[in-house]
């Protein structure tokens, strides 16, 4: 066995740079290790671990809603329902993986995060090294943000608002993580983050730069007592904020949306400014929620609900709309379930908000506040990478801090211990 677990580590710190990887080969390796790990820790342990298998059924439990609505899903419309089954699976086979492990290699996974945040400060190098060798330093025009933000998607293979979503959530592993950060102190804490900062403000995700400031409050608020501890990062962010609207035409064309705003008319293109459009998102979400709160739609003809919506739009507004999907993950499971999506979808976030509080896990709640924002701006459980990020890491935290109950006492073990000199002599 101890040959079996002799390259944990290295296994774990592979899974972690899987984030980071192209979609497919991401499912390939995820998919070969845990195998073998579940696989190692079934048949080749003798160890029985407990196993909260109601937890795993929890956190899974969306994905049953969409496999119970396959037969009742008309055959026009059974394929869009079958590719979110595809799509969603890791929701359902992330926790019973997770959960058919070994404590300690859950242990092991947890302890190796931060390989997860090299791996996203390689992944951003790379995207911008290339940016620069394709484009040079000729990035100034009207639509530069757009630009990058589309290249950045090519090389890298990440939309920006999901890599945002990496690297709020490789922040907090510096800020939080005890472990990582008597790893990184002083200087080089600072030689870390700044760059992380200043990828995120590049790329200008709106959800994870608002989850960016509300992670440094909650780091503020749990080391109020240790207020010099918040001065160096708070210096750091304002060098790189001040750095990225002042020499990065992307992020100050970004934050120029919103002060758009301020000047828009109603008869203004919204397809011009991603804040207006979001707006006009919004709007259309809202106007078919209102219509189907309460059943839904089922989730085979959500997209056919909002395309229609969308063509009452570009009537109304004289101007073509391409139809969107509602960027809302709590408004999309809404529609596609009523009351029921909803209320499970605030149920599952609700419970592990409540466990990681009351286990007085940070690094737990803070990646539950990086989804939870991020879900008002983003449909995360429609895009591989979002879905996988969240499956798993919500997962291994809320199984990793399961406390265990005591083995059950073996009948021959109670015999034993009224003789522990034979019990000594066996072990030894």
């Amino acid at each position: 066995m101890n040959s079996l677990t002799a390259y944990d580590k290295h296994l774990a710190r592979i899974v972690m740079f899987a984030f980071l990887l192209p979609n497919r080969v991401q499912i390939f390796v995820l998919m070969g290790i845990f195998l073998f790990w579940v696989v190692r820790d079934n048949f080749f342990n003798k160890n029985r671990a407990f196993r909260p298998y109601g937890g795993a059924f929890l956190l899974g439990s969306v994905y049953v809603l969409y496999a119970l609505h396959v037969p009742f899903t008309d055959p026009a419309n059974r394929s869009g329902v079958l590719f979110d089954l595809e799509q969603k699976a890791s929701l359902f086979v992330a926790p019973f993986a997770l959960l058919f492990l070994q404590p300690q290699t859950r242990k092991i996974l947890s302890g190796e995060l931060i390989y997860f945040v090299y791996a996203c400060f390689i992944s951003c190098l790379a995207g911008n090294l290339f940016y620069l060798l394709e484009y040079g330093w000729q990035i100034s025009g009207p639509e530069a943000h757009i630009q990058y933000r589309l290249y950045f998607e090519k090389i890298t293979s990440f939309h920006p608002t999901y890599m945002g979503i990496n690297l709020c959530f490789a922040t907090a592993i510096l800020l939080i993580s005890p472990k990582h950060r008597q790893q990184l102190k002083g200087w080089k804490l600072g030689a870390v983050l700044f760059p992380l900062f200043l990828f995120l403000m590049a790329l200008m995700p709106k959800a994870p730069v608002i989850a960016l400031f509300v992670i440094l409050l909650y780091y503020g608020w749990i080391n109020r007592m240790h207020k010099y501890q918040l001065v160096p990062i708070l210096a750091v962010l304002i060098l790189s904020v001040s750095v990225a609207c002042i020499s990065i035409p992307f992020s100050s064309q970004r934050i120029g949306e919103f002060s758009a705003l301020i000047n828009a008319k109603p008869t203004d293109n919204p397809n011009a400014n991603s804040v207006q459009m979001r707006q006009v998102i919004w709007s259309v979400d809202l106007d078919v929620l209102k219509e189907h709160w309460v059943a839904g739609l089922g989730p085979g003809y959500v997209d056919q609900a909002l395309t229609a919506q969308y063509e009452v739009y570009s009537k109304m507004l004289h101007i073509p709309l391409v139809a969107y999907d509602t960027h809302n993950e709590y408004i999309n499971q809404w529609l596609s379930f009523g009351l029921i999506g909803i209320g499970l979808l605030l149920l599952i976030l609700g419970v592990q908000f409540a466990n990681a509080f009351r286990r007085r896990d940070h690094l737990y709640a803070i990646l539950l506040m990086i989804v939870s924002i991020t879900f008002f701006t983003e449909n995360v459980w429609s895009q591989q990478h979002g879905v996988v990020f969240y499956s798993f890491f919500t997962a291994l935290f809320f199984l990793t801090g399961m406390k265990l109950p005591p083995n059950p006492v073996e009948p021959e073990v109670v015999k034993t211990r009224a003789r522990p000199e034979k019990v000594m002599h066996e072990i030894g």
